[in-house]
């Protein structure tokens, strides 16, 4: 009843799974970086254009252009830093994790040869 009314509970995402999902989003990021770049170089070339054809209006347009697309692949890389500190901090919590296991496990052997001497 309660599965209808809330849906169902969402499964719990793995450690890797979740780093494969940031580095999937990583590398979309980086294309779109580039394809940014690309469209700020070419509003440089159509400034030059326009300056040389005495279109000062177009030309300024052109560098307002570039200087949003510069905002926007500087937005794209302080994302891209964010989901580095993320991978990184998942990372990490994955070996402290895994390093608490072993070291229960380790405790818990130790413990049975101190019973059987």
């Amino acid at each position: 009843m309660f599965s209808r009314m809330f849906g169902k509970p969402k499964p719990e995402a793995t450690t890797v799974t979740t780093l494969d999902k940031l580095n999937e989003t990583l590398e979309m990021l980086e294309k779109k970086e580039k394809v940014l770049l690309k469209k700020a170089a070419a509003e440089v070339e159509k400034a030059k254009e326009f300056t040389r054809a005495k279109n000062k209006r177009a030309a300024i347009q052109c560098l307002k252009r570039k200087r949003l697309y510069e905002q926007q692949v500087e937005q794209l890389g302080n994302f891209q830093l964010r989901i580095h500190d993320q991978m990184i901090m998942l990372e990490g919590a994955k070996a402290t994790t895994e390093t608490v296991d072993a070291l229960r496990t380790g405790a818990k052997a130790m413990k049975a040869m101190q019973k059987a001497v």
